[in-house]
């Protein structure tokens, strides 16, 4: 008789756990994840649905100020360019350290051809949105004016678009 109790309860136990246990097999978004699951397709991206909208300046070009290694630039966006462009001032403000050997990368400027120098940003954000491991160039003080937010953040987001003098960054 005890067995029979004993097989009776884990029957009932059993049936009032199945649902659950069902239901997390055919809804794979109500599973808890665990840390290693939850990381992102994209490991550059924190998690998506972020928006940033920048109103253009005055000249008509949109000004952010960024946070390159986690340390405040003041950037153009450049459609145009292919990667962010950073002043020598900028890169030593975002903690970057070049010698003068490590300008060997012949680039075009509004200015001219010049030598620049490769980094990669530990991050780089907008408000929001943070993207890690963008490239850049690093161009001497006297060839660029201004430092240029490019296509290697811009390219790295789900969508940016200008409408009606407005910026949208959106990740």
């Amino acid at each position: 008789m005890r067995p029979l109790i004993v097989a009776s309860l884990l029957i009932a136990g059993l049936a009032v756990a199945m649902p659950s246990i069902f239901t997390s097999y055919m809804e794979p978004s109500a599973r808890p994840r665990s840390a290693a699951s939850a990381v992102s397709d994209v490991p550059s991206r924190k998690p998506q649905g972020r928006q940033v909208e920048v109103k253009a300046g005055r000249d008509g070009h949109f000004y952010v100020v960024a946070e390159v290694n986690f340390r405040p630039v003041r950037l153009m966006v450049d459609t145009g360019a292919t990667v962010v462009a950073l002043r020598v001032s900028d890169a030593e403000t975002a903690g970057i350290r070049l010698r003068d050997a490590d300008f060997v990368n012949p680039v075009q400027t509004a200015n001219g051809t010049t030598n620049a120098a490769e980094a990669l940003l530990e991050s780089v954000s907008v408000n929001d949105i943070e993207l890690r491991n963008v490239r850049a160039l690093v161009i001497p003080d006297d060839q660029l004016s201004v430092s240029l937010l490019g296509g290697s953040f811009l390219h790295g987001l789900r969508r940016f678009e200008v409408a009606d003098g407005t910026l949208i960054f959106e990740n």
